[in-house]
């Protein structure tokens, strides 16, 4: 009645799985009026407004500029435009103008608008570095 494939048929390159588009990822936001103390783990990508302290995880992040952050942030993607005090590890970050972060940050590309106030350790790392 079931039928499974057996586990040494290798997947034709159709089925073989990928990283799901853009438009396909689930987006979750967090409004301002939010306050979290403990960790966010999202497998999509996560617009983040309100306050936390703890440490957030997700493919993409935005922490918007009411964002208010104590903690660590990883990401593929990290868009900050409020404010980060702690660690980033990402492989793209965008450091938005009239932000305020202090915190150590490990990327491959980053990108640091003009108005925006950093202060912390920034160290490059490739993209065979980087774990999500």
């Amino acid at each position: 009645m079931f039928h499974s494939k057996p586990a040494d048929v290798p997947l034709k390159p159709a089925e073989a799985p990928s990283a799901p588009a853009i438009s396909d990822r689930k987006r979750s936001v967090i409004a301002e009026d939010i306050v979290i103390e403990g960790n966010i783990v999202s497998q999509g990508i996560l617009e983040f407004g309100g306050q936390i302290t703890g440490d957030i995880t997700a493919d993409a992040v935005v922490l918007t500029s009411t964002a208010r952050v104590r903690g660590r942030v990883r990401a593929r993607q990290l868009t900050i435009e409020g404010e980060l005090q702690g660690a980033a590890t990402a492989l793209n970050v965008s450091i938005k103008t009239g932000t305020r972060v202090k915190a150590n940050f490990a990327y491959e590309k980053l990108e640091v608008a003009s108005g925006a106030q950093v202060d912390g350790q920034y160290k490059r790392i490739s993209a065979d570095q980087f774990k999500l």
